[in-house]
Parts: C-alpha cells; sequence; structure tokens
C-alpha cells in the first residue's frame, strides 16, 4: 500500500532567515517580516516572541508597531524562500525519491517501501523529525495513505505537544472524520459557506447524501447572499463548487487518484545505503560506492537492462546534498565501469560533518540483452572492440564534460551536409548509417566543408563543364590550383521539397538553401603538388540569383581527401 509523509513548517520564512543569518536568531525580542502591499508595508510572518505579543500576519506594520514600538522589522524574501524549501525538499530524497514541496510552507514525500530501512514508519518519522529540529526549523509531520490525508493530518491532527501522528493503514476515512472542512485545502468562501450550511468537519460530509448536497450548498449560498443583500448564487456555480468539495475530499480518501508532480524524475531502480555513522574518508566511501554500483548492476541483470544514466546522491548530516551525475554511450550493467565514472569524482566532494545516507539510481535504462564473451571468435571481437570504444566516449565525457564530446548522427537526406549532424555522444542512440546513403556511394572525403565554400574560375576554364570536366584552374582560399587529373561527374539531385512554401525570392535565400535546389555534378580532382578535393558545380536555377554579375559562384569545393 502507497504511503505518503507531509511535513509542514509553520515557521518556515523566520526559521529559514535564522538557519542563514545567525546574527537574527541571537537577537532575541519580536520580529516581522514585511512586504509592501496596498495598504503599505504588510506582515507576512512574525517570530515566537511577536506572536505572544499579538502580532499577526496580514496586519500593517505601522498598526502593529503603534501596539509593540519595540517591533524589529526586515524585508520578506519569499524568492530564497521558495529556492531554501526546494534545497530542502531535495534533501528529502533520502526518505524517497519522489518528493517535492507543497505549497510555501510544507513537503511531500512518497515513502512507500523505505519505512524499513529505518525500523518501521515510526522509526522513519522520529529520524525526519530530529534532524530538521537540529536544523533549527519547527515542522510537524503526519503519514498516512494518501498525500491529501497526509497534509491534512500534518496541519490539522497533531495534538498539542507532539510533532507528528500517524495514520494506520486503511484507516483514513477515521482518521480525518474529526478534522474540519479547512482540512480538505479549500479556498476561504467555500469553507465558509460549508460551516454556514452546518458541515465543519470532515465527518459531517460522510453521512450526507451526495445528490442533496449541491440542493443544500444552492440554498445555503442564496440564504447568505440575501443576508448580505447579492445576487442569488447561480445554479451552474453551485454545481461547480459542489463537485469541487466532493472531488477533493474523494482525493484525500483515496477513491481517485491525486498525481502530483515530482521535483525529479523518478528513477527506473533505485538501491539505497545508510551508516548510523557518517562517513568522513573518501576511501571508506568509494568502497561503500563500489558496494551500491554492484548491487544495481545485480538487481538491473534481473530486469534484462542496462544503464544509460546513473545520478549518486550523497546525504550529508547536515541537511545538504552533493550529487554526481554519469552517462554511458550505451547501456550498461558493469560495475566497475560505473565505479571509474564516479569514483575519480568522489574525492572532491567535501563529506561536512560526514555522509549518513546514499543512492544510486538507473535515471535511465533500456533493454540489454545478454552477450556472449567468453568464446573468441570474430564477432567476439568486434563486440569488444564496440564495448571498449563506449568505455573510451563515457570516461572522455566525464573528465572533458557531456557537452564536449560528440558523435555524428546520420540524417534523412542524400545531400553530403545534410546526411549527418553533430550531437552529444551520450544521448538518444547511435543509427546506422541508412542504405541509401548517397555519399557512401560517391566515395566522399573524410574531412567535409560545411558549408561548401565557393571557389573562384577563370573564364577559359569556366567552359571546360561543358565538356564533361572540371576547371583547369581554380581560385581556393586565395590560392590558386592546378587540376592534372580528374574523376566524374557524379549527378545529386536537389532537395526540391525543402522550397516548398519558402519565397521565391533567390536573393533572400541562405546559400544552403540554394544550394539544396541545384542539382550538383561532383568530381574528385588531383592538383599540382599531389593534393585530392571533392568539388561540384551547382547549376543555377532559374530564380537564383547567387551568381548575379558573376559566374564564379557556381564551383564550390567540399572537402579534402586525406
Amino acid at each position: 500500500m502507497k504511503r505518503c509523509v507531509s511535513v509542514w513548517l509553520p515557521d518556515w520564512p523566520i526559521d529559514r532567515l535564522c538557519r542563514h543569518e545567525p546574527a537574527v536568531a541571537s537577537k532575541t525580542g519580536p520580529l516581522a517580516l514585511v512586504e509592501s502591499g496596498r495598504r503599505g508595508l504588510t506582515i507576512t510572518a512574525v517570530n515566537a516572541s511577536a506572536a505572544r505579543e499579538g502580532v499577526r500576519p496580514g496586519r500593517t506594520l505601522a498598526d502593529a508597531r503603534a501596539a509593540l514600538p519595540g517591533l524589529r522589522s526586515r524585508p520578506a524574501e519569499p524568492a530564497r524562500d521558495a529556492e531554501a524549501l526546494a534545497a530542502l525538499a531535495t534533501w528529502c530524497g533520502r526518505y524517497g525519491m519522489q518528493r517535492n514541496v507543497d505549497g510555501v510552507d510544507g513537503i511531500w514525500i512518497d515513502v512507500t517501501g523505505v519505512p524499513h530501512l529505518f525500523g518501521g514508519e515510526a522509526g522513519l518519522m522520529r529520524d525526519l523529525l530530529d534532524r530538521l529540529s537540529r536544523f533549527g526549523l519547527t515542522a510537524r509531520a503526519a503519514i498516512a495513505d494518501t498525500p491529501g490525508a497526509a497534509y491534512a493530518l500534518a496541519r490539522f491532527g497533531v495534538p498539542p505537544g507532539r510533532q507528528w501522528v500517524m495514520s494506520e493503514p486503511g484507516e483514513t476515512r477515521a482518521a480525518l472524520a474529526r478534522l474540519p472542512v479547512e482540512a480538505l485545502h479549500l479556498d476561504r468562501q467555500t469553507v465558509l459557506t460549508l460551516k454556514r450550511l452546518g458541515l465543519r468537519g470532515i465527518g459531517d460530509l460522510y453521512t450526507l447524501p451526495r445528490v442533496s448536497l449541491e440542493r443544500r450548498f444552492k440554498s445555503g449560498a442564496r440564504t447568505a447572499a440575501a443576508r448580505m443583500r447579492g445576487p442569488p448564487v447561480p445554479k451552474a456555480e453551485a454545481a461547480t463548487v459542489t463537485a469541487t468539495v466532493l472531488a477533493r475530499l474523494d482525493a484525500v480518501l483515496g477513491v481517485v487518484p491525486d498525481p502530483r508532480p515530482p521535483l525529479v524524475a523518478p528513477p527506473v531502480l533505485l538501491v539505497r545505503r545508510l551508516w548510523a555513522e557518517p562517513l568522513l574518508s573518501s576511501e571508506a566511501l568509494e568502497a561503500e560506492i563500489a558496494a551500491l554500483c554492484a548491487e544495481l548492476c545485480h538487481r538491473l541483470v534481473g530486469l534484462s537492462q542496462g544503464a544509460r544514466r546513473i545520478r549518486l546522491s550523497l546525504y550529508r548530516s547536515d541537511g545538504t546534498r552533493a550529487e554526481v551525475v554519469a552517462g554511458t554511450s550505451a547501456p550498461c550493467r558493469d560495475s566497475h565501469h560505473w565505479m571509474r565514472l564516479v569514483g575519480g569524482r568522489l574525492a572532491a566532494i567535501d563529506a561536512g560533518f560526514g555522509i549518513d545516507t546514499a543512492t544510486l539510481e538507473a535515471a535511465v535504462a533500456e533493454t540489454m540483452e545478454g552477450a556472449q564473451e567468453t568464446l573468441a571468435g570474430t564477432a567476439a571481437s568486434a563486440t569488444g572492440c564496440d564495448a571498449g570504444l563506449a568505455r573510451l566516449v563515457d570516461r572522455l565525457a566525464g573528465h572533458l564534460g557531456h557537452a564536449r564530446v560528440f558523435r555524428l548522427e546520420t540524417c534523412d537526406s542524400h545531400v553530403p551536409e545534410r546526411e549527418s549532424r553533430r550531437v552529444p555522444a551520450l544521448e538518444g542512440h547511435s543509427p546506422k548509417p541508412h542504405a541509401g546513403s548517397r555519399r557512401a556511394q560517391v566515395a566522399a572525403p573524410s574531412f567535409l566543408l560545411d558549408p561548401p565554400e565557393p571557389v573562384t574560375v577563370s573564364a577559359a576554364s569556366e567552359a571546360i563543364p561543358a565538356v564533361g570536366g572540371p576547371p583547369a584552374v581554380f581560385g581556393w582560399r586565395r590560392v590558386t590550383h592546378r587540376v592534372v587529373r580528374s574523376e566524374g561527374p557524379r549527378r545529386i539531385a536537389p532537395e526540391w521539397w525543402r522550397l516548398i512554401g519558402r519565397p521565391p525570392a533567390g536573393d533572400t535565400r541562405r546559400l544552403a538553401d540554394l544550394l539544396a535546389s541545384a542539382p550538383r555534378d561532383y568530381y574528385r580532382v588531383e592538383v599540382t603538388g599531389g593534393g585530392q578535393y571533392w568539388m561540384f558545380h551547382a547549376h543555377p536555377c532559374p530564380d537564383s540569383r547567387a551568381n548575379a554579375g558573376s559566374g564564379s559562384a557556381v564551383w564550390f569545393l567540399h572537402g579534402i581527401f586525406a
């Protein structure tokens, strides 16, 4: 059965400020956080001292200081509060990978399958609340079958003098019956109308027939509107509000799903280690991470999968977290290779006051069939060569960065410069060359110029293509070359479909579009000195003005042979 934890931080803005600025915490006396509003500076949060003096959020700072002259104030920082809350939710990954912030002062965690690592649900809750208390945070928490039920219990069901409460599995309905309707997380006007109807507790909604709720809601809203001399409530609006209340009740009770987006995408597979004594040395940490890699590899073998991306999360005892992410160019379940990818970065991680929890997850995985590795032969050797190349790519990406190691990916085009594109080596699959590749048929060079570079051709040489040959002399990059022998031509037709719907004016097109719309005759030429080049003659289209004023732009150099 699914189990969820909700953590409520009622004094979060004040606690966050005191945690990041100890000088504020060291000063006693009333403190309020304020922000500018329509009525001037309005109080958004107060510390315990100010609350005891009767200062409440929502009051203007001027009114509060009139009653309490010694009230100190600080500007509220909602952006920093939200950023710190997201960081705390990330740290809560030690209790469950699916978690996220819940409003501006809460966190929800899906702890399904995790409590046994802490000695049960009670042990998990004690560990969580003890750590938050050591961080200087005031927290209330609850564990229940649904996130909505845990939210309601954390905010309205924790008895005075306690920090957390538990709803036993399958007992959500009974646990929520005594809570007020505010616990359903409804808007203020809906709660007010429900109370005017006499529906003050969630349990009151259990006994009321659903078919009569809309009628009672409309009647109560009409009475309230008449009392306030307002317009009557439309029937459609009453039906909408009733549906909202019932839908929220069903979600809290688990009758209908209550999907919530997690902070990060859930991993395919995850293994976890907890240590009673925090680890401080890199040698001990490496040994434990190696064991984690071996365990994850063993579990992936049982699923016939291999990881493409792994993520190592190290949780420090001071509430911070370090992360190491590594990727592979092919599915992998070799624990030694994974350790080589992440082990080199462990020495650079500051353990702080010690690391007491680590998780290793297969963030992305793909199907990986077993391979025969013991029988020598051509196929086995080829497989070993491919595996060795993949390992090399993985190590280079780990040292240089994923964005700095590329591979070529074939595209659905027969134009040489469009047949492939450069992509990061660790992204996706490396597709095999398609059988219709025109570049393979014309024996293209290993070094390709993209885009092709125009060459200058003298008027005498330009007449040569008419008799089926390249120019005798051409200039490229301010150097004149004389052709001694040639091979060709080989025709490549244009990709005319790329220009459908584009404006016909040739002078507004990019060079790549002009080249794609012109038939090409390719030649392999050898020049004086032994250099060999791949050049082509682009037949101009009728609407193209690429060579207006000169015929020199119809010849291009596209590649160099080694």
